[in-house]
């Protein structure tokens, strides 16, 4: 990497913890102006609405990108899918409003049959794609931001945990400012590395 590039990849950098920043700066000025903590981290909040549109555009960016780089189209196109699956899930309690408990699998079904399609049409050539993704920088956004999404705020979201710490009649604001806070870091960092890579791997002549 040239020094022109170094400097490039450090100015995204800081633009994306600048965003991220400005994100969670938002989500404190609500809470300080509300007062209501129910009212950030509920499933159809401003919180869930945030890693939402995280995920929308990480697969929006992701399904672009498939189209200027061919050689790298399945494994884009079925990170696309698995996006806009995780897109799905966020919209169970959207579905369960409108009386329909199951809607966001229906929904979500042609995604899921789209991911398995691909895995079967492209097995062969899926790790030699893979491998071109994961010497590229915004594999490691993508890789954090998955871990934190599935990882951490799943333990840190323990109902166990806050009983414990704040007991049983006053965990649950607590518990779920914090899982949803934490996913919503990790769904920023996906969407930040879907950009890294559109920025940086959207050449043509490029060769995997």
């Amino acid at each position: 990497m040239d020094r022109f590039s170094a400097s490039a990849l450090l100015a995204r950098l800081f633009a994306y913890a600048a965003m991220a920043a400005g994100a969670f700066e938002l989500v404190v000025r609500s809470a300080a102006s509300s007062g209501d903590v129910h009212w950030l981290s509920r499933d159809d909040g401003p919180i869930e609405l945030g890693q939402l549109a995280a995920i929308v555009l990480t697969s929006a960016l992701l399904f672009l990108l498939s189209r200027r780089r061919p050689q790298l189209a399945e494994l884009l196109r079925l990170l696309a899918c698995l996006a806009a699956l995780a897109a799905m899930r966020e919209l169970d309690n959207f579905f369960l409003q409108l009386g329909w408990r199951s809607g966001y699998l229906w929904v979500g079904l042609p995604f899921a049959l789209y991911a398995v399609l691909l895995v079967s049409r492209a097995r062969l050539r899926l790790l030699d794609q893979i491998a071109v993704l994961v010497r590229n920088p915004a594999f490691a956004l993508l890789a954090v931001g998955f871990f934190i999404v599935v990882i951490y705020s799943q333990l840190i979201g323990q109902k166990v945990l806050w009983i414990a710490v704040l007991g049983p009649d006053a965990y649950r604001p607590t518990k779920d400012l914090i899982e949803e806070s934490s996913e919503l870091l990790g769904y920023l960092m996906i969407v930040f590395g879907a950009a890294e890579a559109y920025l940086t791997m959207g050449d043509r002549s490029q060769e995997p």
